[in-house]
């Protein structure tokens, strides 16, 4: 019977001979390496987070904007840049709520009426002409009323940004530092902050990023609450955080 196989021994020297990759010195190497990953990965946050600060944006400038952008179209771009199109890079929540992807990387054509002889009321024809289809843009939570509040709200807010902070702007233009750093919508919590309204939207009326319950809009004293909370991003500092948005995105158009 043959002897069974032997493991051989460990030599001292096999772990001598190992023991470098143990010493301080090379841990600290070590040490060094991962901080200096760590630092260059962290670094563009930083950076753009000192950057806008600097610029004068507010620190929740990212819910801001996305409720400035969430809903907007190419005729709302116009305001800021007649030459805008379709090609463009505001995201915004997808106005078919059944399609898969609820964030577009654009802001969209919009349909309106042609019937009428003024711009309020083609609007309001093509937001009451839309109701019960899948494509209106607001899902099936918002009654005829809350649709209409909600569209002009959100035109009255774009005339707000340009007749105000829109026209401080173009006296104190942006640096193209702050216009790399707030267009990095993947990366700056923007774009996230859009896809919260397109997800509340399957649920209920989010007419602010607060995650707050909003009574239905059936009398003057649920419009009392809901013309609170339209007024929330209407402050000076929210309308700033909006327009140097608009103007970085819009400026190259």
């Amino acid at each position: 019977m043959k002897d069974k196989e032997r493991v051989p021994a460990i030599k001292d020297t096999d772990l001598s001979d190992q023991s470098h990759l143990y010493t301080l010195p090379a841990m600290l190497r070590l040490f060094t390496v991962i901080v200096c990953v760590a630092l260059a990965l962290g670094a563009p946050n930083r950076h753009c987070e000192d950057v806008l600060a600097r610029a004068g944006l507010t620190t929740k400038y990212n819910e801001t904007i996305a409720h400035a952008v969430h809903s907007m179209t190419v005729d709302a771009l116009k305001l800021f840049n007649p030459r805008a199109t379709a090609n463009n890079r505001v995201p915004t929540v997808n106005q078919d709520l059944n399609q898969s992807q609820k964030v577009l990387p654009y802001a969209p054509h919009t349909e309106t009426g042609s019937g009428f002889s003024t711009m309020t009321m083609n609007i309001i024809d093509g937001i009451l002409s839309q109701i019960g289809h899948s494509n209106d843009g607001l899902g099936p939570n918002w009654s005829p009323i809350e649709r209409v509040a909600h569209v002009f709200h959100m035109w009255d807010l774009w005339h707000k940004i340009y007749t105000t902070t829109w026209q401080d702007i173009q006296t104190d233009i942006p640096s193209q530092a702050t216009c790399d750093c707030v267009l990095d919508v993947d990366n700056n919590g923007v774009k996230a902050a859009v896809q919260w309204v397109a997800d509340h939207y399957e649920s209920g009326t989010p007419i602010t990023l607060l995650n707050r319950p909003i009574p239905k809009l059936t009398d003057a004293q649920s419009w009392g609450v809901w013309r609170d909370r339209l007024l929330h991003y209407y402050t000076p500092a929210a309308l700033k955080d909006a327009a140097i948005y608009l103007y970085c995105e819009t400026q190259h158009m």
